[in-house]
């Protein structure tokens, strides 16, 4: 009779109002505060529904002029407080080499993509095509009329897709170790395979568990750090997140790739040298080869995760490259 409860209540999926929060608690993410909220009916796919958009706007702190903004877009499993750094900088009285985030100089918009992070939970499958709909409706939501867009992994190909279905919403694209080019059959990681070939995947949020996600963030860092690993162990925890993160490894299949030769914006293309889920050799490459006016930069020894690897590089990369694309006032 007592250890029954017990067994439940270690299966059970963390709600989102508590995955909030203790994401909210997490030393790096503290410069982001609460959240930000608004609700829109939008056609995403899946027939007309309404969406509810979790956002952070970090306005700019400079008097200079004004510049256009920047929206991020997370990847999965993760949610926009992984871009916290990158916003705001590390203050020089920390233990790191203190650096001015994004919002130094424009306005920063991070959104939770649907089936993501704090996001309400949504019916229906989480598909690249749905996510890429939901940036563009939040962008045009959020009353933006172009923006500087910057992708990560899953997110840069919601970011790409929503450029090319939207582009007059898009002053320039940034893809940082996207997916979007079909992958060859050996580059699949093993929690990849598993997702999408194991029938019961979409309940494997039940064996969750911080070593587990140690485990298979380890290859992508050299050092994984410890607020790294919780926040994707409680995205993770809960249970619509874990379903969307294998319906989107399901989905991943390069089925427009072809359309990538017609982007029109300036369009950066920022890979780790180092990343095993995207070798730059062959994915970036891809990419370049695709976008006609695209530039490649590698980071050397840095993985798939460069934003958060060394957040004050690239501010310095992603500045230099909007100032140039902009229109100046």
């Amino acid at each position: 009779m007592i250890a029954t409860p017990l067994v439940v209540a270690a299966c059970s999926s963390l709600p989102k109002s508590e995955l909030e929060l203790r994401l909210a608690d997490l030393s790096k993410n503290a410069p982001i505060g609460s959240l930000d909220r608004l609700f829109f009916n939008a056609d995403l796919g899946q027939g007309d529904q309404a969406y509810e958009l979790v956002y952070h706007r970090a306005p700019s702190t400079s008097k200079g002029p004004k510049r256009t903004p920047v929206v991020l877009v997370h990847g999965t499993p993760s949610t926009l407080y992984s871009w916290s750094e990158l916003i705001y900088g590390v203050d020089a009285s920390s233990a790191r080499a203190g650096f001015e985030g994004l919002n130094a100089d424009r306005d920063v918009y991070a959104i939770e993509i649907v089936g993501h992070g704090v996001a309400p939970e949504v019916s229906g499958e989480i598909t690249f095509e749905r996510c890429a709909r939901f940036v563009s409706a939040a962008i045009r939501a959020l009353d933006l009329e172009q923006v500087q867009l910057v992708g990560s992994s899953y997110g840069g190909e919601f970011a790409w897709r929503a450029a090319l279905n939207e582009p007059d919403l898009i002053q320039s694209l940034v893809l940082i170790d996207s997916s979007g080019v079909a992958r060859r059959e050996a580059d699949w990681l093993p929690e990849e395979v598993a997702m999408r070939d194991n029938p019961l995947a979409k309940i494997g949020w039940v064996l969750n568990s911080r070593d587990r996600i140690d485990v298979a963030l380890a290859p992508h860092f050299d050092g994984v750090p410890p607020d790294r690993t919780e926040e994707f162990f409680l995205v993770c925890d809960n249970s619509s997140n874990w379903k969307g993160m294998v319906d989107l490894a399901r989905d991943e299949n390069g089925d427009r790739e072809g359309e990538l030769a017609e982007l029109s914006m300036p369009t950066l293309l920022l890979w780790g040298a180092e990343d095993l889920a995207y070798s730059p050799g062959y994915y970036a490459q891809r990419f370049d080869e695709l976008i006609e006016d695209s530039q490649l930069t590698l980071m050397p020894g840095i993985g798939h995760y460069p934003h958060e690897q060394a957040p004050s590089e690239v501010v310095g990369i992603l500045e230099q490259f909007f100032q140039g694309v902009e229109v100046q006032p």
